[in-house]
């Protein structure tokens, strides 16, 4: 059964259904940006491999000697090598603890990043900033629903009711009682500005930032101006290089995982870009395209 939620709960409710709702889309584009190759032949699904990076920051790889080839969470064990990394690592699941391992030996330590960052913590931060534009464009069009307070006496209440009814339903003309004294009403304007559009623009802005973050091209069509093409190639800059951060381990861990057990996995980026400028993107005249 559906929960039904209070007027006085409904603003909290919304806060934490939103944040929920940006969180959940994020985490979903996070998880499909690579494509594995050469894993359903070990019996293994890529899912698995992208939830560990996005949650834990890595995952390890090993053959386990009745199950086969798996992918797992791990926690360092040993030494740490000159590299300052780990020397054996213990595999685990759930209902599953492997036997220790040594790394790039036994088994393959697979990294999200250099530094082994799980994305989520910064999916959490920009889903954090998107509810926060959202539910302040919500509360700006609510407010321009009421932009007047009308100041009246109890007794006054009901008249100044039906005069808003009146004028709802489009009275040409609005009659007003002679003993009522209208001089002791005071109509208070809200005078709520309209910052919603603006507000919709920055939404966009922290949602290409994000894009950018995961590598994943984000034409910037909010900006009036055109674009040039030096700041589309900045921008196709910064994208490939957060792309690569991501990318490096996981071909590394592919190159490594290959040499030990013989297999034959890759990994690329799931969503294919759109071509440079050099390569054919459609200018305008000056250099310019549009943005």
């Amino acid at each position: 059964m559906n929960k039904v939620f209070s007027y006085e709960t409904m603003s909290s409710n919304l806060n934490d259904i939103v944040l929920m709702d940006y969180f959940t889309r994020l985490t979903l584009i996070a998880q499909s940006v690579f494509e594995w190759s050469g894993l359903s032949e070990l019996g293994i699904n890529e899912k698995w491999i992208e939830k560990y990076l996005f949650s834990e920051g890595k995952c390890v790889f090993f053959k386990d000697k009745e199950k086969g080839f798996m992918v797992t969470a791990l926690t360092p064990n040993g030494r740490l090598n000159y590299y300052n990394e780990p020397t054996t690592v213990k595999p685990y699941a759930i209902g599953y603890t492997g036997d220790t391992l040594i790394n790039d030996i036994d088994c393959v330590v697979i990294k999200n990043n250099d530094l082994m960052i799980p994305t989520t913590n910064t999916i959490q931060l920009y889903a954090y900033k998107l509810t926060k534009i959202d539910r302040t464009i919500d509360v700006n069009i609510e407010a321009q629903k009421t932009p007047q307070i009308v100041e009246c006496t109890e007794k006054e209440r009901l008249s100044i009711k039906n005069f808003i009814k009146q004028k709802q339903d489009n009275e040409p003309v609005i009659l007003v009682n002679d003993k009522m004294n209208m001089s002791g009403i005071k109509v208070h304007d809200l005078n709520a500005p309209i910052v919603f559009k603006d507000l919709e623009l920055q939404k966009h802005m922290v949602w290409n930032e994000v894009m950018t973050y995961l590598g994943l091209n984000n034409a910037n069509q909010d900006k009036r101006e055109r674009l040039v093409d030096d700041e589309v190639q900045a921008n196709n800059e910064q994208i490939e290089a957060c792309f690569n951060t991501m990318l490096s381990e996981r071909e590394r861990a592919c190159e490594m995982i290959n040499k030990i057990f013989k297999t034959n996995i890759s990994v690329k980026k799931r969503i294919q870009d759109t071509p440079k400028l050099s390569e054919g993107l459609k200018q305008s005249e000056g250099g310019e395209i549009n943005g």
